[in-house]
């Protein structure tokens, strides 16, 4: 049976710290659910991908513990969402190492860190949530070990495409620019031919 009483000073409290302690744990839900989305990571995976086919050289130290040249496919390792950089592949546990690449789901970032010798535990070397950030950050960490004695700049297939990308942007822009020029003449004549009809109409009439 339906109660057409008023509701009481005491229930309409009630209700409203219902309200309130229901808004809190949908924001908590919510929260929850943003805090486990899936970070992005397809930038930095790709930046890795692509540099590894070229014939780039970092210095590492080899299985022998000595100093080695090694090109980037054999340096690079790229599987579920995790990248990893080896500078060290020592036979010695203790003197093996590399960088690891992997997002975060818990920071809801990406995160950069160092793993040394045996049995190691992680170094955080950097933290961010942008890929640009990261692929900057790395781009910095790989320059430093480039070995140039090996690495050809003008015989790296992908600077050759990027060379070519940017000569044809150059030439986009010109193309775009002499169009936008032409545009601006043709206007120009226009406005100057309306004028002087414009002339010649006011003198007929007087």
């Amino acid at each position: 049976m339906r109660n057409n009483k008023p509701v009481a000073p005491a229930v309409r409290y009630f209700f409203r710290r219902l309200e309130k302690r229901s808004e809190q744990i949908q924001k908590a839900i919510h929260s929850e659910a943003y805090s486990k989305q899936e970070v992005e990571f397809d930038k930095v995976e790709g930046f890795f991908r692509q540099i590894m086919t070229q014939n780039i050289f970092i210095h590492t130290v080899g299985l022998n513990g000595k100093h080695e040249s090694t090109i980037l496919s054999k340096a690079i390792f790229s599987m579920n969402r995790v990248v990893r950089v080896y500078y060290s592949t020592s036979f010695d546990e203790n003197q093996s190492g590399f960088i690891r690449v992997r997002p975060d789901s818990d920071l809801q970032a990406i995160v950069v860190e160092r793993l040394h010798g045996y049995r190691p535990t992680p170094e955080t070397l950097y933290v961010n949530s942008q890929q640009c950030h990261i692929i900057r950050f790395m781009v910095r960490w790989l320059i430093r070990r480039i070995d140039w004695d090996k690495t050809k700049l003008n015989n790296l297939d992908l600077y050759k495409r990027f060379l070519e990308e940017q000569q044809m942007e150059i030439e986009a822009k010109i193309a775009e620019a002499a169009a936008k020029q032409e545009e601006e003449e043709i206007k120009r004549a226009l406005e100057k031919h309306q004028a002087v009809g414009n002339r010649r109409r006011k003198i007929h009439a007087n």
